[in-house]
């Protein structure tokens, strides 16, 4: 198991028992079940639980972005609370004017590349 995955698995592990939640994607991919004559199929049970983790995973993944946007909300009240006023939010970009921006930018781009060294062949586009 690479490192970053180990990590992930451990702050799964930590933040779910901060909840009383037992079970991590780990914990039920490493079950074993023990074989009986009149058994259940291995390999239904085994689809079942991939299931099962695929779920734990978007568990975690909601969980953790809705705990990072109360901690974001509860800097905000705090900074309300204490009178520091919150930033202004930025007007949302017009698409036109971004193509207009980048278009210039472009077109200013090839013309310093002509001022500084007018040969084409040491310039990769």
């Amino acid at each position: 198991m690479d490192e970053h995955m180990k990590r992930r698995l451990d702050k799964q592990k930590k933040l779910f028992r901060q909840l009383g939640i037992q079970l991590d994607a780990l914990s039920i991919h490493e079950k074993n079940f023990s074989n009986k004559l009149r058994g259940y199929d291995q390999e239904e049970v085994d689809s079942f639980l991939d299931e099962v983790i695929q779920d734990y995973e978007r568990f975690y993944a909601t969980i953790s972005d809705l705990m990072d946007k109360w901690q974001e909300q509860q800097i905000i009240i705090r900074d309300l609370r204490a009178g520091v006023k919150p930033e202004a939010e930025r007007p949302a970009l017009n698409p036109e004017e971004i193509e207009e921006t980048v278009a210039k930018l472009e077109a200013d781009l090839r013309l310093l590349k002509k001022q500084i060294r007018p040969e084409q062949r040491f310039y990769i586009d």
